[in-house]
């Protein structure tokens, strides 16, 4: 083993430490996620249809699966955004109305440390794994179910891993996750005005586990799984013209994730990979907003899905790389709970990808859509004054993603 003179030491760990406080301070502004998971970490690992837990190979592996840290060698810094754009279309008894489809930046970022020759590697990230934000018009149908409703699930994640043989590495690591919410619905009992909100916030820990297996060079296998958390969220619950600042508090669950994937590399110019994500929704059922004044129930009973991801890579020469992907996620929200707040349906994702990688730097670019088609609601809840979310929906997603890294 060759020794890490001193003065290597101290540039690396005065790196990390100058990173790890850039992404503390930069985490604050962080905007909110769309959707519920959002499972797009990379642009590399985008552009491959997020088929990468066999393949994590660059630091977004804190997040996709930890232990391949090991493949990395000295201190790598990498940025991304994830810049999304959610349309849903509405058509129903009550009118059209079209959810707001701005774009939303969706920014992380990873370090991780792998010293030369030696088995441990370590890493850091700051990213969300989950969050929500939708908005309707205060003129639309939907308003008594959905008005600006944001979700932001923010994490911190400290992993480590270790090569246990040069074929297999395994890592793992805790988080911390601060989750802020503002939900908000008109009720149009006394007035069109009236108006239901709940702004709470707070904080769990969790942990996450990766496996990597390469047998033989042509063929890679990685296990990822995240565990789920519980979040006591505290804030204040208003119901207007009734009361307002009232203390409220609710109790969200937030599902555990795994994953499972296969890399064959024929060549080592080609890579194809594919993925079965599963995310629990199981455990979301009814979440009940507590205040002094009645609890407000809102009923969620979703269920368990998959996400299919197809990805394949082409490593040309001069460092470049180009990709292209498939990913199919199934729909987690019954007609009997269905909420605008969440425009969700079965997705197919197209994506393409690019990017440029040389012995310091590497960048990438991807692209994906996902039509999510019509979808047709039937027995969803009334809201207080009669009214339901029933109708035909066209949701559809379109996103960037870009991703710098340095290593030094």
């Amino acid at each position: 083993m060759n020794p890490v003179t001193h003065a290597t030491r101290s540039q690396h760990f005065s790196a990390l430490a100058s990173a790890l406080a850039w992404l503390a301070l930069a985490a604050a502004p962080l905007a909110s996620a769309s959707g519920t998971r959002v499972g797009f970490k990379d642009a590399f690992a985008m552009g491959r249809g997020n088929a990468f837990v066999a393949t994590a190979d660059n630091p977004s592996a804190i997040y996709y699966n930890p232990a391949g840290l090991t493949q990395l060698k000295g201190l790598h810094i990498s940025a991304s955004d994830y810049a999304v754009a959610l349309t849903s279309k509405y058509a129903g008894a009550g009118g059209t109305a079209a959810m707001d489809d701005r774009y939303q930046s969706v920014p992380q970022f990873f370090t991780a440390w792998h010293p030369e020759n030696e088995p441990w590697a370590y890493g850091f990230g700051v990213y969300a794994p989950f969050g929500l934000s939708t908005e309707w018009a205060d003129s639309s149908p939907l308003r008594t179910f959905a008005l600006k409703n944001q979700q932001t699930y923010l994490t911190f994640n400290f992993v480590t891993a270790y090569q246990l043989s040069p074929t297999l590495s395994v890592g793992g690591g805790v988080s911390y996750n601060h989750v802020t919410t503002d939900l908000q619905r008109r009720l149009g009992v006394f007035s069109p005005t009236d108006l239901f909100r709940f702004k709470g916030k707070g904080d769990a820990f969790g942990f996450n586990l990766g496996v990597l297996w390469q047998p033989i060079k042509e063929h890679s296998f990685g296990v990822s799984y995240t565990h789920h958390t519980r979040v006591n969220l505290k804030g204040t619950a208003d119901t207007i013209p009734l009361i307002a600042g009232e203390a409220g508090s609710a109790q969200f669950d937030f599902p555990e994730v795994l994953i499972l994937g296969y890399s064959y590399r024929p060549t080592p110019e080609w890579n194809f990979e594919v993925n079965l994500d599963w995310t629990n929704w199981d455990r979301v059922k009814t979440v009940v907003i507590n205040k002094a004044s009645g609890n407000v129930p809102l009923a969620f009973n979703w269920e368990s899905g998959c996400f299919y991801e197809v990805g394949l890579t082409r490593y040309l020469t001069g460092g470049w790389n180009v990709s292209a992907g498939y990913l199919y996620t199934e729909n987690s929200t019954p007609d009997a709970t269905y909420t605008p707040a969440v425009p969700d349906s079965n997705r197919s994702f197209y994506s393409l990808g690019a990017g440029y990688a040389n012995d310091r730097y590497s960048a990438n670019l991807a692209w994906h859509y996902a039509n999510g088609g019509t979808r047709a609601v039937r027995g969803s809840p009334p809201s207080l004054i009669g009214a339901t979310a029933d109708g035909t929906y066209q949701n559809s997603i379109n996103a960037l993603a870009v991703s710098i890294a340095v290593r030094f």
